[in-house]
């Protein structure tokens, strides 16, 4: 079975094959056949992606038509048509994730994906081995480079679907924006200039903004609710769920008052993006981490 690298997106060359000699390819298999089985059994309640949500440990994301898996298939259907790598061409840190077809040749279309990271790199550097062919009390300096493989996959591939735990790893080998991204400064700067709001003079909301923020003003987006018409809305959840949401008259339009502090601001995010909630059988007021539509 052989082993292939997803490379850094900086390089020409996308994928490539990791020569192994017969002992490091019956382990490799064995790993990467282990722990899609594992995979499969612990997370088999597949669920649609979405952003705001965190999978309980039986459930897993999924999905379809994703476009970067043909690469990797078509790589494990003509694994001799991939360059083989090379450590002085390219270095191993440029390498961002470790796939097999593990149930190729039969069937090449399954993929196994483990994340690749720094930590994982053996450095041989300072390492001092004793000679096969000297005296046993003789030690040489190591010149070659190793890695360890993950102990668990980042994903599994099925044609062109795939099922994943976190959105945030598999993020780190593939470009996914077309699935969700956190705001940039740009959106930052339009959604604080909404008509909704009011905002005080000088207001910047990137000097506050973290990955938290970010994430919050995309979701918030995707809505398309956070328009002038849905005022009346907004204030009668926000007294559903004991929220303290101020508002304004500016030029005879009530308006969303946009808090100053990094505390308030999320508070409001919360709110809006609907993280905020109301026990029916306590009355206990709660703050959600996760959720998704269903």
């Amino acid at each position: 079975m052989a082993l292939f690298a997803v490379i850094d997106n900086t390089i020409a060359t996308r994928i490539v094959r990791v020569e192994l000699d017969a002992t490091a390819s019956t382990s490799v298999t064995a790993i990467f056949q282990q722990q899609r089985q594992y995979f499969e059994s612990h997370h088999n309640n597949m669920i649609p992606f979405y952003a705001g949500y965190t999978p309980k440990h039986s459930e897993c994301f999924e999905i379809q038509n994703f476009t970067d898996s043909a690469r990797l298939i078509d790589a494990v259907n003509r694994p001799t048509a991939v360059p083989v790598w090379d450590p002085s061409q390219i270095d191993i840190g440029y390498i961002k994730a470790l796939f097999v077809g593990v149930d190729a040749p039969a069937n090449p279309n399954i993929i196994a994906l483990q994340t690749f990271n720094k930590k994982q790199i053996l450095d041989t550097s300072k390492s001092f081995f004793g000679k096969l062919f000297a005296s046993k009390t003789t030690f040489s300096k190591a010149n070659s480079i190793g890695f360890n493989v993950d102990d668990k996959l980042v994903a599994i591939i099925i044609n062109d679907t795939i099922r994943f735990k976190s959105f945030f790893n598999l993020r780190s080998i593939f470009d996914m924006s077309s699935y969700f991204s956190a705001a940039t400064d740009q959106e930052l700067n339009a959604f604080s200039q909404l008509s909704v709001f009011s905002t005080p003079q000088g207001f910047d909301l990137k000097s506050v903004a973290d990955t938290v923020i970010r994430n919050k003003v995309t979701l918030i987006n995707q809505t398309g609710m956070l328009t002038p018409q849905n005022m009346s809305k907004f204030k009668s959840e926000a007294a559903k769920v004991n929220f303290p949401l101020q508002t304004i008259i500016v030029g005879g339009v009530e308006k969303i008052v946009m808090p100053s502090s990094k505390k308030e601001i999320k508070a409001l995010l919360d709110f809006l993006e609907e993280d905020i909630w109301i026990s029916g059988i306590s009355g206990r007021r709660f703050k959600s981490n996760s959720k998704r539509p269903i």
